[in-house]
């Protein structure tokens, strides 16, 4: 099972929790490879309960790799900075971004000057930014939201000409 060890800042400490948390797995990864048992052992308990302690201290939070997936769909659509909470993207084993999303539209609700809200079924809410003629989209119908070049974003519902959208919620 692959797993995600995310690190939440502390003013506190003086190293930070990143860090921490890589040193942390580091020593981890470490253990087996001591031959005496007794150290070996001692190696697994000192490091395990350091881990145990930062996240019952709510500094490190744990996430597999459906839980990644989970988390990317929510925020996408939104401008995050660049960081490394689901890796540098480099690894074989980096889950890939988030290029795509298909849902459902929940509600539709015009806001003038023919631009629409859109709620999806994921509760995530969109808008259109250009205003298009015979264009009304409904409830129930699918939708797929798309990302573009330099960070914008179309959708097109029930298989029709895609329009630019913006993520509000």
């Amino acid at each position: 099972m692959a797993a995600l060890i995310v690190a939440t800042p502390c003013a506190a400490q003086d190293q930070n929790e990143g860090e921490r948390a890589s040193v942390l797995a580091d020593a981890l990864a470490k253990c087996p490879a001591i031959a005496a048992d007794a150290e070996r052992l001692a190696c697994f308990d000192r490091t395990s309960a350091a881990l145990l302690a930062a996240r019952e201290a709510g500094n490190l939070v744990f996430v597999d790799r459906e839980g990644m997936r989970t988390a990317k769909r929510a925020v996408f659509g939104f401008s995050l900075p660049k960081i490394k909470l689901f890796g540098d993207g480099r690894s074989d084993r980096a889950e890939p971004e988030v290029r795509e999303i298909d849902s459902v539209l929940a509600s539709v609700r015009q806001a003038g000057n023919g631009i629409y809200l859109l709620a999806l079924a994921d509760e995530s809410q969109w808008q259109t930014t250009e205003a298009r003629t015979g264009f009304f989209p409904k409830a129930g119908k699918p939708v797929k939201i798309e990302a573009g070049l330099l960070g914008s974003y179309s959708a097109s519902i029930d298989g029709k000409r895609a329009i630019k959208v913006k993520r509000i919620r």
